[in-house]
């Protein structure tokens, strides 16, 4: 078993390629000489693995995985994992805004007695528009999905080799690392580390794609969706009530009547409104289900290298 693992998921990142990995090798040789580096090609569509392939004819330790086409960070994080042999592993995004020389403090910090230590990243350069959307965002989802989310976390982590085994064996095909890896329950801290800059290209990760990680973790982790939508229904139900016994009275007493169709046209199309949207969020649960039944392969491997 080796030491140390290091598993980093690409998408597009050719051009950066050679200093990740010159940086990553200068930080684990502080840590070891056991280690290997992981790198997970998610189905690129630039030059990534043939830089992947490159490297790997000049240093051993350095294995490649090319999964069949782009099945998601995540599922390149679990391709990763999954090929893994170290006794402990690091996880970190390739773009070098997980700076590599903090894998000495994740490794020590791991060393006091913690399973998991992830790095909270600390002066960010995100401009203030952005943290404020951001931290809007983390506590919209901290709502509906139940989870409490450090909007100051990511991936980049170190966990020991029983985590990696219990994270394998996790029987769910909708995978997220950093909410599955807490979600375990094992022994965790963290470390405050300076966010870095990204070496070259463009994030992948766009605002659409993080409202559609946000809807797929609180599926996937959470019922309250369908709890909010039962006390919406409740309140709907107790207020049309209140409403009628309020026309009634009013009728009895003060010879009130309901005139005009606008109000009434407002009230069905509000209301049906209302009876789409849940049974739309009940529809999404019924098609996670379909999901997971069918039990098709969290990814495809096409080529490895230095295996």
């Amino acid at each position: 078993m080796t030491h140390l693992s290091i598993v980093i998921p690409l998408y597009n990142e050719s051009t950066l390629i050679s200093e990740l990995i010159r940086q990553v090798n200068l930080s684990a040789t502080e840590v070891t000489t056991d280690f290997e580096v992981m790198l997970i090609d998610d189905g690129s569509s630039d030059q990534t693995w043939n830089q992947i392939l490159k490297l790997t004819e000049k240093q051993t330790n350095l294995k490649g995985i090319k999964l069949s086409r782009n099945f998601g960070h995540h599922y390149a994080i679990t391709a990763g994992l999954k090929n893994a042999t170290g006794e402990w592993v690091v996880v970190m995004d390739g773009d070098l805004q997980d700076r590599p020389e903090v894998i000495p403090k994740l490794y020590k910090k791991a060393q006091e007695g913690s399973d998991i230590v992830f790095v909270s990243r600390i002066n960010r350069p995100e401009k203030l528009y952005y943290k404020i959307i951001q931290k809007t965002f983390y506590w919209f989802l901290g709502i509906m999905s139940g989870i409490k989310f450090d909007s100051t976390q990511a991936n980049f982590s170190i966990i020991n080799r029983k985590v990696v085994d219990a994270f394998n064996d996790f029987p769910e095909s909708a995978r997220f690392y950093g909410t599955t890896i807490k979600w375990l329950g094992f022994k965790s801290t963290q470390i405050q580390a300076d966010h870095g800059i990204r070496f070259s290209g463009k994030p992948s990760y766009t605002f659409k794609k993080r409202i559609k990680l946000a809807a797929d973790i609180i599926i996937a982790f959470s019922e309250r969706p369908l709890k909010f939508a039962v006390v919406l229904g409740l309140l709907i139900s107790t207020s049309s009530v209140i409403a009628a016994i309020w026309i009634i009275y009013s009728a009895t007493n003060w010879g009130y009547s309901v005139t005009g169709w606008a109000s009434l046209m407002f009230s069905i199309f509000f209301f049906s409104g209302i009876l789409l949207i849940v049974l739309g969020i009940v529809g999404i649960y019924i098609g996670r289900i379909f999901q997971e039944v069918k039990r098709r392969p969290l990814y495809l491997i096409s080529e490895k290298a230095n295996f």
